[in-house]
């Protein structure tokens, strides 16, 4: 765990020192060296230095590192005076979400959670598109910062309390209000509806290599961190579930109509991230197997589809100068290659075989059926409006007449087919073996 943590930790200089390629094949060979030596078991291992790796922790590190190499990897494109900064801050950003995946202590838990949220506030404070981007930053950042107050009390408290307070402390409670301060910050972080309104505004200013890792791990720490805490209040979260499943559902089906109705590509891909992580807390919220997995597939295979999509939306709008679907029209005649990679990844999003997001929301419509037989009309229609806004979103794109703005434009590069595969190709694969995430 040490060698794991001092070798991401030396990078930080050697990035205004050494090739960025290096960088590149270091981080490739430590993900695929990770994926090698894990020996499974039922519960943590590698503990040491109060960290420690189990299932969930295991794929969100993994996760982290993979969309860390095609964030480095989009970003060769746009090299600057201020290249080097930027790729120490992303970095920096890396380290602080694998110590906090990593990490058994919940203080310290907290501290790298905070953490993780100040260079992604840089990023989109230094490196944003529109002058909003100032607004946009401090809203995520006060957003999440006074969301984590009431957890940080409440993790004091029961540290002084109990002496110790790791994960898997024998300890429930059956306050009301400690359980929904406990989980508050993680839903938010997620985001639930109602508390999402910094999302979308942090993705339309965030640069793309913001927007990733935004969407692909930031999003994930929520789903994380209710996984980490629900095993003490299983009484508590038996009761008062159907709050937290019916606004979910409710808040998937409006996003998803609301998705109809957009014309910004980041805010329409944005709102979808709203629609399946509210599925994500209505598999948790069920307490079963089925859920708990399902949420699982759904945090890995949202991760790669939603950076993937960001990704290509940002090398179109440094190509066209706008992100409006009523100003691309036609694009399939000009960059058929570059809109095949938009098809897989839309159709991803909207869930159809053989990717992984179909596996994960099979599990978790069956995890919902068993808690409520009632949830199933919510969940059709959320799903089938969600569908129609991704199709909705390829046709206005792809095709009709050709806009103005196509006059003077290459048909994609070399590196982002590269980067739009290697996204795609985990979220194709992992259906292959499905015993991968239970071995």
């Amino acid at each position: 765990m040490l060698s794991l943590l001092m070798s991401m930790f030396f990078l930080i200089p050697l990035i205004l020192k050494i090739n960025i390629y290096v960088l590149l094949i270091f981080f490739f060979f430590l993900t695929t060296y990770f994926i090698m030596m894990f020996s499974w078991n039922n519960f943590f291992v590698y503990i040491s230095m109060n960290m420690g790796l189990d299932y969930y922790s295991f794929f969100m590190v993994i996760l982290t590192f993979w969309l860390f190499i095609l964030m480095i990897y989009g970003l060769l494109n746009l090299k600057n005076l201020y290249f080097s900064y930027l790729s120490g801050l992303v970095v920096l950003m890396v380290i602080f979400l694998v110590l906090c995946f990593l990490t058994l202590d919940f203080f310290t838990f907290y501290i790298y959670f905070e953490c993780s949220v100040l260079p992604v506030f840089l990023l989109i404070y230094g490196w944003g598109y529109q002058p909003e981007r100032v607004f946009s930053s401090l809203y995520f950042f006060i957003y999440t910062l006074m969301s984590s107050l009431p957890l940080f009390l409440l993790i004091l408290k029961l540290n002084v309390f109990l002496g110790y307070f790791y994960f898997g402390i024998d300890y429930t409670s059956n306050n009301f209000f400690v359980f929904f301060f406990f989980i508050f910050s993680f839903l938010v972080k997620l985001p639930m509806f109602f508390f999402h309104l910094w999302l979308p505004s942090a993705h339309v200013e965030a640069p793309t290599s913001g927007s990733m890792i935004l969407a692909g791990v930031m999003l994930k720490l929520g789903g994380y961190g209710l996984v980490r805490v629900f095993y003490m209040f299983t009484n508590l979260i038996s009761m008062y579930s159907y709050i937290f499943v019916s606004l979910s559902l409710l808040g998937s089906l409006y996003v998803s109509l609301f998705c109809l109705l957009q014309s910004d590509l980041s805010v329409l891909v944005a709102y979808s991230s709203v629609s399946h992580m509210g599925l994500v807390i209505c598999g948790l919220m069920t307490l079963t197997m089925y859920g708990f997995v399902g949420s699982l597939y759904l945090m890995v295979s949202h991760g790669l589809v939603s950076s993937g999509l960001f990704y290509l939306v940002g090398c179109m709008y440094d190509r066209l100068g706008t992100r409006s679907i009523f100003l691309m029209r036609g694009l399939i005649n000009i960059f058929p290659s570059f809109m095949m990679f938009f098809f897989f990844l839309i159709i991803s999003n909207m869930s159809c075989p053989p990717s992984l997001n179909l596996v994960s929301e099979i599990f978790i419509c069956f995890s919902l059926l068993s808690w409520g037989n009632l949830t199933l009309l919510l969940i059709i229609f959320s799903l089938f409006f969600s569908a129609c806004a991704m199709i909705n979103f390829f046709s206005f794109i792809c095709h009709g007449m050709f806009s103005g703005l196509l006059m003077t434009l290459d048909s994609g590069l070399i590196s982002e087919f590269y980067l739009g595969s290697l996204h795609l190709i985990p979220v194709y694969m992992f259906i292959l073996n499905l015993n991968f995430f239970f071995m």
